[in-house]
């Protein structure tokens, strides 16, 4: 009888156990959102500190709001290469150098598109 008990008490256990959540949404993302920006790629972030939503980017993107971002107010450049950004859609508008590998960097005012200085219109 007792064998059966911790049998049936170990049973349970590991079916609590699998019920359990592993973690929560916090504690899986980093703590700061700039952090998940992936090698070789360069992302743009919708506020100046990395936080808010992220666009990760290869070849750039013409207008973030096909992103779903309103704008965007900092950089995380991940890339060999220089990358232009523009505060209007189309490659327009002011622009900002942002240069190969540089951490997290506040552009200073709202930006819509981005393309990598191999692309004719950096």
């Amino acid at each position: 009888m007792r064998k059966f008990l911790s049998i049936a008490a170990v049973a349970a256990a590991a079916a609590a156990a699998t019920l359990l959540p592993v973690g929560t949404a916090s504690s899986s993302v980093p703590s700061s959102a700039a952090a998940v920006c992936a090698i070789d790629h360069f992302c743009l972030y919708e506020y100046s500190d990395g936080s808010g939503r992220r666009g990760s980017y290869t070849k750039g993107t013409d207008d973030v709001k096909r992103q779903n971002i309103p704008a965007v107010r900092s950089a995380r450049n991940r890339t060999n290469e220089y990358w232009c950004v523009w505060s209007r859609d189309d490659y327009m508008g002011t622009k900002v150098i942002v240069q190969p590998n540089e951490g997290l960097k506040a552009l200073g005012g709202a930006f819509r598109s981005a393309l990598p200085s191999s692309a004719a219109r950096c």
